[in-house]
């Protein structure tokens, strides 16, 4: 089940953050001073939220499993802030449930289409959003870290 995340909600919406997106951290050689989301303080979740991010938690059995954070920008897109499922229970569905959780909302929204950015050189998850119809339009290549941050984007019909 799909719900809204509540401001009490955030401290364990950071911890699945931490805990899903770590393995690539340490992967793609982030720093221990800099792990990008992996590090994030509550207070800039806190902040995220209360600046008008939608957040949702995917439940199972009860239990927070999943994470979404989506946000308008400009040109009628969505983005999608954070897609994270707890790693013990990745590849059961729970993310393609989130993925099109988030497309309907963008299309309630009226958006024309929706955008994200990633560490291109994990393969294995941009397969996973190539998959979900998601096309790269930007390689961005940036000094301070190892890895190229692929931008990418799907189109809303």
């Amino acid at each position: 089940m799909i719900k809204p995340i509540t401001k009490s909600d955030l401290i364990d919406c950071l911890d699945i953050l931490k805990m899903s997106f770590e393995e690539g951290a340490v992967r793609f050689g982030l720093t221990h001073n800099y792990r990008g989301r992996t590090r994030l303080p509550i207070s800039e979740l806190e902040k995220e939220f209360l600046e008008g991010c939608m957040m949702y938690g995917y439940y199972y059995n009860d239990e927070l499993v999943g994470f979404l954070s989506l946000k308008f920008l400009k040109d009628d897109a969505m983005g999608i802030n954070d897609i994270a499922i707890l790693p013990e229970y990745q590849s059961k569905g729970f993310g393609s449930k989130l993925m099109q959780f988030s497309k309907e909302e963008a299309k309630r929204h009226h958006c024309k289409k929706i955008r994200l950015g990633m560490i291109d050189d994990n393969l294995k998850l941009k397969a996973w959003y190539e998959k979900h119809g998601f096309n790269t339009v930007e390689l961005v290549k940036y000094d301070t870290v190892t890895y190229t941050v692929g931008k990418m984007e799907f189109i809303l019909t």
